[in-house]
């Protein structure tokens, strides 16, 4: 049985804003700029909503959802709109929660947690936690303008997960909304209608559950429902980081925080290509390593012709960045050499300079975002994060290239070696001679199905949002997809959270905003 809520309300746009405003939410506006502004985040999607609200106050989000049950309008939570995916649009309402929902509202420094909204932007609680001596450990590279609220909805991760966790191993508590109008405390032991049904539905599948899910770090694709098995604590706020909305909405969350050791030492390793650098990361893993990072020659050429410096790279085609922290500078070093003998590298500098690390880490940086602009093709998302076991990145990486040259593609791969995951955007021709997006649905396709071979997962850190949602037929068994349903209905049976995401989901192909040539004025 479908969860979906329909893609159109009955409603009109004025009977909705009026609904809310006697509910006492105000900020509310479905002007035709306000809604095309919303209609996009930053993925290949374009759907355009009935209006938008901008709660002041947890309480007026327990409001906006008990208006959009009685009407039957559906809602999707947005933070920042920094969404690759298509997990930030939708139809009926969309929910702003950077506007007033932004602020820190407390940090415990002996127990090194703060107590956050959910529209608090990465950089802000960063600035807070520093004079303390602590910081937010997982770091996405869009860290001065997303949220924590949509890093929860992704289950976010960043360059530096393999050191401090994805975003779901730092959060302490949460408190949510289900689309039953619940409200939800996280804790394990909390008096829940809707955990006790999730618990029975978990005891039924454990068969399912166990050998399918939380097979490895970056296995973020679908509903983490290994955190509902009873030997992991059935943590319902835990299963809820990386249900993109499509479950509850975050009202409030308590995050965890990390001293930041004092020394950071990195080290530069170089390949005769980026496969063969992917073959290494598994004997490094041994080692305590913060971050772990590959990229190959074509980043690199393309940060030295936009006119960057680049400091000296070790020989090689391909190149590790290890990134290695501690109390002294004595003791980086020592772990440090510890990683050069395991590496296998061709050559391979030590840094300790923090200028000079700095410049290192932009080429990564730098390089991503200029990676994309770079072909002779425009250059998008859509099949941006895949993760595998690390121990399978080689392999995968060279098929990958085998699955590009056979579409006729071109991308540059690079990404959270130690993790597994990578990161890649992609010359799709999107509108072809039929008007179709024949190649994009191909290439996805295969793309998934060779993914699986290797036990990966569709995202790795950006969540399935419409672009991937499609395809987990592909990753998982029909049991386990069936599964996603019933938890769904238990949540939101009404389906009226994130529609077309993760359950009864969108075709990956629909809603594209980069499907239509563009003219050029006279």
């Amino acid at each position: 049985m479908s969860t979906r809520a329909p893609e159109t309300s009955s409603v009109g746009a004025g009977d909705l804003v009026a609904a809310l405003q006697r509910r006492g939410v105000t900020d509310v506006d479905d002007s035709t700029l306000t809604r095309a502004l919303y209609s996009t985040d930053a993925s290949l999607y374009r759907v355009v909503p009935q209006a938008v609200a901008r709660p002041r106050a947890t309480e007026e989000i327990l409001a906006i959802l008990d208006a959009a049950r009685e009407l039957q309008v559906p809602v999707t939570m947005r933070g920042a709109g920094t969404s690759i995916a298509g997990n930030a649009v939708g139809p009926g309402l969309v929910v702003d929660t950077v506007k007033h929902l932004n602020r820190v509202l407390s940090i415990d420094a002996d127990k090194q947690s703060a107590l956050i909204q959910p529209g608090v932007v990465h950089a802000s609680l960063q600035k807070a936690a520093a004079p303390l001596g602590l910081r937010f450990g997982p770091d996405p590279s869009t860290h001065t303008r997303c949220t924590i609220g949509g890093m929860i909805g992704n289950n976010a991760c960043g360059s530096r997960a393999l050191g401090y966790g994805r975003m779901v191993d730092n959060v302490v508590a949460m408190r949510s909304v289900l689309g039953t109008g619940e409200v939800v405390g996280g804790l394990a032991g909390t008096t829940s209608a809707a955990a006790d049904r999730l618990a029975e539905l978990t005891d039924a599948h454990l068969g399912v559950i166990r050998p399918q899910f939380g097979r490895f770090g970056r296995q973020v694709s679908g509903y983490s429902l290994e955190h509902l098995l009873p030997e992991h604590g059935r943590h319902l706020d835990r299963f809820l980081v990386g249900s993109e909305g499509t479950l509850g909405l975050v009202l409030e969350a308590e995050v965890r925080l990390v001293r930041d050791a004092p020394v950071r030492t990195l080290v530069v390793l170089g390949y005769p290509s980026m496969a063969e650098a992917a073959d290494a990361v598994p004997a490094l893993l041994a080692h305590p390593l913060v971050a772990c990072e590959g990229l190959d020659a074509r980043i690199v050429d393309i940060v030295r012709a936009n006119g960057s410096a680049v400091p000296d790279l070790p020989v090689g085609a391909g190149w590790l960045f290890a990134e290695v922290t501690g109390e002294t500078t004595a003791e980086t070093e020592a772990i440090a050499a510890r990683v050069v003998a395991d590496a296998g590298a061709l050559e391979h500098r030590v840094v300790t300079d923090l200028g000079e690390s700095a410049a290192l880490w932009r080429i990564r940086e730098d390089g991503a975002g200029l990676a994309a602009r770079s072909l002779s093709r425009p250059a998008y998302s859509g099949w941006e994060d895949a993760a595998v076991p690390p121990a399978h990145l080689g392999a995968w990486l060279r098929d990958f290239d085998e699955l590009l040259r056979h579409h006729d593609l071109d991308g540059v791969p690079y990404g959270h070696f130690g993790d597994g995951c990578v990161h890649v955007r992609i010359d799709f021709p999107l509108v072809d001679e039929a008007g179709r997006q024949a190649t994009f649905r191909s290439f996805l396709e295969a793309s998934a199905r060779k993914l699986a071979d290797y036990g990966g997962s569709l995202s790795g850190e950006h969540g399935d949002g419409r672009a991937r949602s499609e395809l987990l037929s592909t990753m998982y068994d029909a049991e386990a997809v069936r599964l996603f349903g019933a938890v769904k209905a238990v949540c939101d049976p009404e389906g009226l959270l994130n529609p077309g995401v993760l359950v009864d989901p969108d075709p990956f192909d629909a809603h594209l905003r980069a499907d239509r040539p563009r003219r050029n004025p006279p």
